[in-house]
């Protein structure tokens, strides 16, 4: 018989704490707009936040707000940012969604099943590697909003595999994890919408090249810390300090790495003039600190300060994403950093009728090369990418790379969208190794010559027959090039089939 999994007195304790704050915060101040802004965005709460779907309300443009991907029907990649409390009496939610609780007082349940199945050849260009397993993630949210000013959500969460269950990481094999638990606290002040989260947190403000959920692992990433923000109009602010979260791989064990930090700050500004299509340029700063680096066959403590922007937007039938960052700092062994990355997204729209073709692309720069002899890397540190950006197999990572990927994109249907993609992969410095996801060099190829990594080719379609349900399906394929031949490393595949729930 199995042991049964009991919360450790960690847990029970931050419960306690988290229940202290909620009776202490019933009295908070209303809203007290200040201008007309303002006066709309609480003309919209009051009227329903959310109503008609759940996306939350927000002075500023909600794709741009910092709170994450929007997902369709007001769904959102992060749960927490989705606001129901303004659907409770309006028929439009599932039994025990939104639960009121009197005044303006309102519970909202959540919860997501994903189950993937996944069949990869040459994991990580391993030969005869081979993996075909079924995924499982299982979460589950509550929202508790005690007024416009004041609220707290808490997710849990569980991972499962069906094979190799001893070797999968704690974010695929998870028997319970608190995935999150944070109080929100906010109100009005001038032309902004201003609050602090603080506790454990999904965070993905920024470009996804760098910051992401980590939605590829049955898990997603959190953080412990605090973050600030100040949302107006036109313009926003953010600012935070975390903690990484490790997770262990029974129930309720996951601990918070001190050493592991990101901090820093961001920004948004509309600057297009009017209504209508927007354009933002989003500069930021981040700190990272990683005592658990691996680069060149050593490890060590890896602190750097990554700066940057991203300009973003769409006019007319032109979309593009255009994200520059250079970093600095000190890694392994006490050597200077000096790296940077130039990461470029865009799409041409066709036609806005029939199958709604689109011809898309990406260019992907990033820098490599150094040695701990002249005390210089020049290694670029994607951080905290998003593994979908380059493809679930990890067979490229931003380090070392010059890749440009040209493809096309179809939508046969409403909620049907198919995309295909050809990339062309070449490392930017022949001394140094070509690069894996998560800054993994693949053995053997820092010791011969030639710049063609390999093509990259991918196929993604994409389902949705409601908001609630999605199906995907993957097809990715790694030919390899000239560096990964010499280094007798093969080719590789990987495919998944998936579907999602989402309550």
């Amino acid at each position: 018989m199995k042991k049964a999994v009991v919360p450790s007195p960690k847990f029970h304790r931050l419960a306690v704490t988290v229940l202290a704050l909620l009776v202490s915060g019933m009295a908070l101040a209303t809203d007290n707009p200040s201008n007309a802004v303002i006066a709309q965005y609480m003309r919209a709460t009051k009227a329903g936040a959310g109503t008609p779907t759940p996306a939350p309300a927000d002075p500023y443009p909600l794709m741009a707000a910092g709170w994450g991907t929007e997902l369709g029907g007001g769904f959102m990649a992060s749960r927490w940012a989705e606001d129901w409390s303004g659907m409770g009496t309006s028929g439009a939610v599932p039994p025990l969604k939104t639960i009121l609780l009197g005044n303006r007082s309102s519970l909202t349940l959540s919860a997501e099943a994903r189950f993937r199945y996944v069949a990869a050849r040459n994991v990580r260009l391993q030969p005869s590697d081979d993996l075909a397993q079924g995924q499982l993630r299982a979460v589950l949210g509550a929202d508790l909003r005690v007024n416009p000013n004041l609220r707290f959500y808490g997710e849990l969460g569980s991972g499962q595999v069906n094979d190799d269950r001893d070797t999968a990481t704690a974010n695929f094999q998870n028997a319970l994890s608190l995935q999150q638990l944070f109080v929100d606290v906010r109100g009005h002040a001038g032309g902004f919408l201003v609050g602090m989260m603080a506790g454990r947190q999904e965070f993905a403000d920024g470009p996804r090249q760098l910051i992401s959920l980590s939605d590829g692992p049955n898990l997603h990433r959190t953080w412990n810390g605090v973050r600030l923000y100040a949302n107006g109009s036109r313009y926003r602010f953010s600012a935070f300090d975390f903690r990484a979260t490790r997770l262990g791989r029974n129930g309720f064990d996951e601990e918070i790495s001190q050493g592991e930090r990101l901090r820093g700050v961001s920004a948004s500004f509309i600057v297009t003039p009017g209504a209508g299509p927007n354009t933002y340029l989003d500069p930021f700063w981040i700190h990272s600190d990683n005592p658990f680096l691996r680069l060149g066959g050593v490890a060590g403590i890896d602190n750097r300060d990554t700066v940057g922007a991203r300009l973003w937007g769409r006019r007319g039938k032109v979309g593009f994403d255009w994200t520059v960052a250079r970093q600095s700092g000190n890694s392994i062994n006490e050597c200077r950093i000096e790296a940077w990355g130039l990461f470029a997204i865009q799409s041409l729209e066709l036609s806005d009728s029939g199958w709604k073709p689109r011809l898309t692309s990406h260019v992907d720069m990033a820098t490599g090369g150094g040695a701990y002899a002249t005390g210089e890397i020049r290694d670029f540190n994607p951080l905290y990418a998003s593994s979908n950006y380059l493809g679930e197999g990890q067979f490229l990572g931003l380090t070392n790379l010059l890749l440009v990927a040209p493809g096309i994109s179809i939508t046969p249907s409403a909620g049907t969208t198919l995309s295909l993609e050809y990339g062309y992969a070449l490392r930017m410095d022949t001394s140094d190794a070509a690069f894996g996801a998560g800054m993994r060099p693949f053995p053997g190829t820092e010791h011969v010559a030639g710049r063609h990594i390999g093509n990259l080719s991918r196929v993604n379609i994409a389902w949705a027959p409601r908001a609630s349900v999605a199906v995907n399906f993957s097809l990715e394929y790694l030919d390899p090039g000239r560096v990964l031949k010499s280094a007798n490393l093969p080719s590789g595949s990987h495919a998944y089939l998936g579907t999602t729930y989402r309550y």
